[in-house]
């Protein structure tokens, strides 16, 4: 007979802060290769105030969400979400993160008046896009729209327009069928982000 419980068969129901492509995703894949014989799902919730609510909720099993960067500081965003939320957390640990600046399939750098990007992002690599593209207006998208993932695909859809940039993690253009005009954005090589895993508060 198998010691293996059927709990232990169920699949743990991960919510994570980003999109798939996000860095939230593969920071995820990276922490669950640590126990490759459990089934998971993962569900992209964008924000870090979405995954806090559906923890509360019930609806997932773990939280994942980015809680400060080495160049950038604290994630406001989560500081925010993290008022409203009693959890407990599990897990913390870094990936190192890399920028790309991507466009629609069919615009072209010129064209480009605007990087919508998350405030995170768009701290790691000011410097740098101040001495590259001070000329173009930064701005970061409301709701779910603040995570570089969801503007990848919004932009991909054509939910926004051609003379938007979106800045993230460079296999967003891959998924969502964009063009990478630069990469290695963040204003220095050694850039780590932490995240953590939380899950709901233990009844006492």
């Amino acid at each position: 007979m198998s010691k293996t419980s059927p709990a232990s068969k169920e699949p743990l129901v991960l919510g994570i802060q980003g999109g798939r492509g996000s860095f939230n995703e593969e920071a995820a894949r990276q922490r669950l290769k640590r126990t490759p014989d459990r089934p998971f799902t993962l569900t992209f919730l964008h924000t870090t105030e979405n995954v806090l609510k559906a923890l509360h909720d019930g609806s997932i099993d773990r939280g994942q969400f980015a809680i400060r960067n080495s160049l950038g500081g604290m994630v406001e965003e989560t500081v925010e979400a993290s008022k409203n939320y009693a959890y407990e957390k599990v897990d913390e640990f870094a990936i190192k993160i890399t920028h790309a600046l991507m466009i629609s399939k069919d615009a072209e750098l010129e064209d480009i008046d605007t990087i919508m990007a998350h405030p995170q992002v768009l701290s790691q690599c000011k410097y740098t896009l101040q001495r590259k593209y001070s000329h173009l207006k930064l701005v970061s998208g409301e709701g779910d729209a603040i995570d570089p993932a969801k503007v990848a695909e919004m932009l991909s859809e054509g939910k926004l327009e051609k003379n938007i940039a979106a800045l993230g993690s460079k296999g967003l253009a891959e998924i969502y069928g964009l063009k990478i005009a630069a990469n290695n954005l963040q204003d220095s090589g050694s850039n780590f982000t932490t995240f953590v895993w939380v899950q709901r508060p233990k009844q006492n």
